[in-house]
């Protein structure tokens, strides 16, 4: 579990950069405007990557079943 929240924290670390303001991007919306608008793409990008990573992990739990019950063994044969 440990490994997993490594990685999406990495994954949601490197989406956040990506979408950050870099050069030509300053001078148009949102991030002329200053103030908290500057964030929003950033922060929607690490929002649809971490909603992305939360709905596969849920999809693997759900694959998983961990709260089945285990199948009991067939009885032994009477002789």
């Amino acid at each position: 579990m440990e490994v997993f929240w490594f990685w999406i924290l990495f994954i949601l670390i490197i989406f956040a950069v990506a979408a950050a303001p870099w050069g030509y991007t300053r001078a148009r919306w949102p991030y002329r405007y200053g103030g908290a608008y500057r964030y929003y793409p950033s922060a929607g990008a690490g929002l649809v990557a971490f909603l992305i990573l939360l709905l596969f992990w849920l999809g693997l739990i759900v694959i998983a079943v961990p709260w089945a019950p285990v199948p009991t063994p067939p009885p032994a044969p009477v002789q």
